[in-house]
């Protein structure tokens, strides 16, 4: 179902004190060019929604919109209460629900009226999101008008698309619609018709980019890539990349996306390219020469985002990596790797490492460990800390001092 929710401004009276939106041309950018007055009424003629939404508050123009769509003699004691209500800033909600069934027979598609509030508090705004989020129940894509009504509710406006579309799974905003009656021009002194939906591409990446940081799950831009024109195929590398990076198959996930780097060597269309240089940041880390510096990089970023059963994960897997020649393909080889281990942990019982080394391997060991297995650590698994032992199971009842410990580790393996 497709739903068009528009807000209803309040009419200025003109010289014969009568009360009405001016009229004038709207020209869309196809050329189609409609006469009105008011132009959520003429967008409902192109949208073709099957619900149309009107939202205003107790003293705007209900009036005005009967009198101009359903002008029936046998609606005339409706109209008046309505005008009466108007005058007083008092319509209310029972008014118009009777209403609504006029102008639903009227235009010819399900019509909703709604009072909001004027918006003037963070109580008020809310209640207008709540009013919206009801009125839309149910719909697949949404178009949202912001030409009349108060100018912040066009800001609004903005909110509320991002709002819907995290509310509702499968509610997509489609358009974002402003009729700039003040930038009328050329010979028909036509309004042009403004799609804001630019605003919503920002907003989603801007909401992508967090998601990403929160979960390190590259998938979330794909969508974003394509709706900007990229190739499918490509785009579907980050989504892969997620997948096989999620299961710790770093090799394959960096190839795919080696096979997607080179697009982000150019500009990107639509609000893609605003983020261009923000997505290339969280995809450096295949650039760094070593699966061991890979790795410890990885786990730093797991760290960050408070992710510490991966960041233990990376973090130990780095060390091991460690061992092997950087070239060297055998450190990809599960043998391999279990035969390093083994004697990585050896020489560090026999004192062939440093005392931090030695520490920060059985940290990131037994933490992981005991994450994994939801068990807690030995009693005598230990670190040090400012010198002194310290024993692991502490750690894990103190998420600040378990942050500290791992992100020491993290940073000294940096630093070799």
């Amino acid at each position: 179902m497709r739903v068009l929710a528009t807000f209803l401004g309040k009419a200025r009276r003109n010289e014969h004190g009568e009360s009405r939106y001016e009229t004038a041309l709207y020209r869309f950018e196809d050329g189609w060019i409609r006469k009105g007055s008011y132009f959520g009424l003429e967008l409902a003629e192109m949208e073709q929604p099957d619900r149309l939404v009107l939202l205003g508050t107790p003293s705007s123009m209900w009036d005005v919109l009967v009198e101009d769509v359903a002008a029936d003699p046998a609606e005339e004691a409706l109209r008046l209460e309505l005008l009466d209500a108007v005058e007083r800033g008092a319509v209310g909600q029972d008014l118009l629900d009777r209403i609504a069934p006029v102008l639903s027979r009227h235009l010819g598609r399900d019509t909703q009226l709604h009072v909001i509030p004027r918006g003037v508090s963070d109580e008020d705004q809310r209640a207008i999101l709540a009013v919206l989020d009801e009125a839309c129940a149910g719909a697949d894509e949404v178009a949202l008008d912001v030409t009349h009504g108060f100018r912040h509710l066009g800001m609004l406006g903005v909110v509320s698309a991002a709002f819907l579309e995290r509310l509702h799974s499968r509610l997509r905003v489609g358009s974002l619609w402003y009729g700039a009656h003040e930038m009328r021009h050329g010979n028909e002194n036509a309004a042009p018709v403004l799609r804001l939906d630019g605003l919503l591409a920002i907003q989603r990446w801007v909401e992508a980019l967090d998601r990403f940081d929160a979960s390190g799950d590259y998938g979330v831009f794909e969508p974003l890539l394509v709706a900007d024109g990229m190739p499918a195929d490509k785009a579907r590398c980050l989504r892969d990349a997620a997948y096989l990076e999620k299961t710790l198959n770093l090799p394959a996930a960096r190839q795919k996306l080696m096979t997607f780097l080179p697009v982000l060597d150019a500009p990107l269309p639509g609000a893609s390219g605003l983020f261009r240089k923000r997505l290339a940041q969280r995809l450096d880390w295949i650039e760094r020469d070593s699966l061991a510096e890979q790795q410890r990089l990885l786990a730093q970023r797991a760290l960050n985002r408070n992710d510490y059963l991966r960041a233990a994960i990376f973090g130990v897997e780095a060390m091991i990596s460690g061992q092997f020649d950087p070239k060297d393909p055998a450190q990809r080889e599960y043998a391999a790797r279990e035969a390093a281990d083994k004697a990585f942990q050896q020489s560090l019982r026999e004192g062939d490492h440093p005392d931090w080394k030695r520490s920060a391997y059985w940290l990131l060991k037994n933490l992981r460990n005991a994450m994994a297995h939801g068990l807690p650590p030995a009693e005598e698994s230990y670190t040090f800390v400012d010198g002194k032992k310290r024993p692991i199971a502490q750690l894990l009842k103190n998420e600040d001092a378990l942050r500290t410990e791992m992100q020491r580790c993290l940073s000294r393996l940096g630093s070799t």
